[in-house]
């Protein structure tokens, strides 16, 4: 196994020969630099695994040289070390994006903790750069994150759909939180309409009395308050794309209209003579079952018939726990830009709870969360201490069938491992036989799990 790397930058000989006889004793390569040019060249050629850096540099100042550092290699730990009086200043520099810093005269065990936990930060960030790299979907200003198959089959029906150029009309559904705008604006951005409007309409915001009229427009005194004529959204859409959001709850009399428009593609504004023709690609999204709806006569069966040309379901963040990794990183990442903080790191005990969460809020309750402890925790690796209690304790909002669980032994007794054989085939079952997430939600490493899937005939 390969020794790790550090570089020593610091002006003082005695410090620099300290430190490079200490560290060079617990197994460490060292190499020392008395100034800053001589550490910017050698990071230039060979970047380290750890730089020790003085604040106080005979050509450079420290934070000069951590600015050269991070533009020759973002992400490498770079641990300050200050005189006494300077901590305001090195507070600054782990702002700028320093790992941590240290006072002088610096201990020897603190120096191998930090270098230690810094290693542990950057093979983190390493690991979580590569998952980035395979698993986040661009498409214009938008991105969609995943890995999971029922991930890649939406991402591969968006590709599908704007290669083909189609018109169709797209029904998305899935629970709240899921990202059905995310989906929408992709499907815009991808296919030929990206340069014209994309005019969102979320039904459930409108007031009932006025959907029709924010829908189609009105002409001047079609009502009380109706001074001037006004374009509706669809006729804003024009040679664009119109996204219905929740189109489910959008009023019984706003229905028939909008089945017209969709068959003839023109409508009248309220109040007006004049047919209006426009040429607007529809897409609609619904939290709600709209089978059910139309069973009951809430919703319309030919305007469903006629929204469900092309159908996208999206699943709820707890049936694709493969997802939870890549839209931690994915959002750590945006978020830390979006707090002007340093990018934290996640553990992987707290990702692995993170994942075994039942998340009745999908993806937009995880960016909530993560959004919290980064405002409000001061670290840059993330654990399991930093999760909500509700998160490490799968309490409030945790999945309904487990949280909380406890067996009751039958008083005939049960036979153990046929328990066992069941947990196991039911937990790949729901994750559609991958073991890395079956292993997930049974508590289990990878190899124990295949251990037991040899043991029992399950493989």
């Amino acid at each position: 196994m390969s020794r790790a790397r550090v570089f020593v930058c610091d002006d003082e000989m005695l410090v620099r020969l300290w430190l490079e006889e200490h560290l060079v004793e617990e197994g460490f390569d060292v190499e020392a630099f008395a100034d800053g040019t001589s550490v910017i060249a050698a990071t230039r050629r060979d970047p380290p695994d750890v730089l020790l850096l003085d604040l106080r540099l005979p050509d450079y100042s420290g934070l000069e040289v951590l600015a050269e550092i991070q533009e020759l290699s973002p992400g490498l730990p770079v641990i300050m070390m200050t005189a006494y009086g300077e901590v305001e200043t090195a507070v600054g520099a782990v702002r700028a994006g320093a790992y941590h810093f240290l006072e002088k005269p610096v201990n020897l065990a603190e120096i191998l903790l930090l270098i230690e936990q810094a290693l542990e930060a950057y093979k983190l960030r390493t690991e979580v750069e590569r998952l980035r790299a395979g698993h986040e979907w661009r498409f214009s200003e938008v991105t969609l994150v995943g890995r999971s198959p029922a991930m890649r089959r939406i991402v591969d029906r968006i590709s599908r759909i704007g290669e083909m150029g189609s018109p169709s009309n797209i029904l998305i559904r899935g629970e709240s939180g899921t990202g059905k705008d995310l989906v929408a604006r992709a499907i815009h951005a991808r296919g030929p309409r990206r340069s014209e409007p994309f005019v969102d309409v979320n039904c459930t915001a409108l007031p009932e009395q006025l959907v029709e009229s924010e829908l189609f427009g009105h002409e001047a005194g079609a009502f009380t308050g109706a001074r001037q004529a006004k374009r509706g959204l669809l006729e804003v859409a024009d040679q664009g794309t119109a996204f219905l959001d929740e189109i489910g709850d959008m009023p019984a009399s706003v229905q028939a209209k909008l089945l017209h428009f969709l068959e003839s593609h023109s409508f009248r504004r309220v109040g007006g003579v004049r047919d209006i023709e426009v040429d607007v690609h529809v897409i609609a999204a619904t939290n709600r079952d709209l089978t059910t709806a139309v069973e009951r006569g809430d919703f319309r069966e030919d305007l469903f018939y006629r929204l469900n040309v092309v159908p996208i379901d999206i699943p709820p963040l707890r049936e694709r726990p493969d997802d939870i990794g890549p839209l931690v990183t994915h959002f750590v990442k945006l978020l830390s830009g979006e707090l002007r903080r340093p990018e934290s790191t996640v553990t992987a005990d707290a990702l692995a709870t993170m994942e075994r969460f039942a998340w009745p809020g999908n993806v937009r309750q995880l960016r909530n969360v993560l959004e919290r402890v980064l405002l409000f925790e001061d670290t840059r690796v993330i654990d399991l201490r930093h999760l909500p209690d509700e998160i490490r304790e799968g309490g409030e909002g945790g999945d309904g069938e487990t949280a909380g669980f406890r067996f009751v032994l039958p008083a005939a007794g049960v036979e153990l491992e046929e328990v066992e054989r069941e947990l196991i085939r039911q937990a790949l079952d729901r994750t559609q036989g991958n073991k890395s997430a079956a292993a997930r939600l049974l508590g289990l490493t990878r190899d124990t799990l295949r251990y037991r899937l040899e043991r029992y005939g399950l493989g």
